[in-house]
């Protein structure tokens, strides 16, 4: 099954939609925010760094889930031990955006 490319703006705004009525009716407010931020910061981050790889879209978000779903709660935690657990995952999610976007600039110039 092939997936629609990112550029696709409008379906994933509707498949995201779709996952947040699900799962606020299942679950209600809390836990739709659960599901829109683990998606937030498990997979773009994670994402973004696949996407610097000959991927294709579809591989591109199992391995994103799979991969930050380990490196990400890794990441938070042991910073977590030297500052708050709040700006840990902050500092998390920032330092694995911006190693993606270096990642980028780096490949490209080589």
């Amino acid at each position: 099954m092939k997936l629609p490319k990112i550029e696709n703006i409008g379906f994933i705004a509707a498949a995201t939609a779709a996952i947040a009525l699900f799962f606020y009716f299942i679950l209600g407010f809390s836990g739709m925010l659960s599901i829109l931020g683990i998606i937030l910061l498990f997979i773009v981050p994670t994402y973004l760094l696949l996407d610097n790889f000959k991927l294709g879209q579809d591989e591109k978000i199992v391995f994103a889930f799979f991969i930050g779903a380990g490196v990400f709660p890794i990441l938070a935690y042991w910073l977590g031990f030297f500052i708050s657990f709040r700006a840990a995952i902050a500092v998390s999610f920032i330092a694995l955006t911006a190693s993606a976007f270096v990642l980028r600039k780096y490949k490209n110039t080589s």
